[in-house]
């Protein structure tokens, strides 16, 4: 029985990493492929506390400062509430966008608020996001 739990363990452990290394990392020569239409779902916060909404992430450049434009379909009211905003169709643009250190394009406010990305296996972008102390995420595919 010890066995069999190790051996699934060490196979965990080994997808885990498989999946880790499809990691792209973004540098000035692959950013004009960011540049387009990204599409997917956003979670609002880990805590799941107001489930998710469609969401558009519209990178306009291709160079740094990276401009983008994120549309956030539809907040729930009891999220857009613990902020004090309107719920429905949310358009926040940004025009700071950095290529990190670790191969990300991070955008941030001046609140301090801040979205990034990771491009997954060249094809998805992983998107997490900090807006006032709510933590979220999202995967996103280029419309074609």
């Amino acid at each position: 029985m010890k066995k069999i739990v190790c051996l699934v363990v060490v196979v965990l452990m080994i997808a885990a990493v498989a999946i880790a290394a499809k990691k792209t990392a973004i540098n000035a020569k692959n950013l004009s492929d960011l540049k387009g239409t990204w599409t997917g779902i956003l979670s609002f916060g880990v805590y799941d506390i107001g489930g998710t909404s469609p969401v558009t992430l519209e990178i306009l450049n291709d160079s740094v400062p990276v401009k983008a434009k994120l549309t956030v379909k539809n907040v729930p009211e009891v999220v857009a509430a613990q902020f004090g905003q309107i719920s429905g169709l949310k358009v926040a643009e940004a025009d700071d966008g950095v290529i990190t250190s670790q191969g990300t394009l991070m955008w941030t406010g001046p609140a301090k608020n801040f979205f990034e990305v990771t491009l997954q296996d060249n094809k998805k972008l992983s998107l997490w996001y900090f807006f006032r102390g709510m933590k979220g995420d999202a995967t996103l595919t280029k419309k074609k």
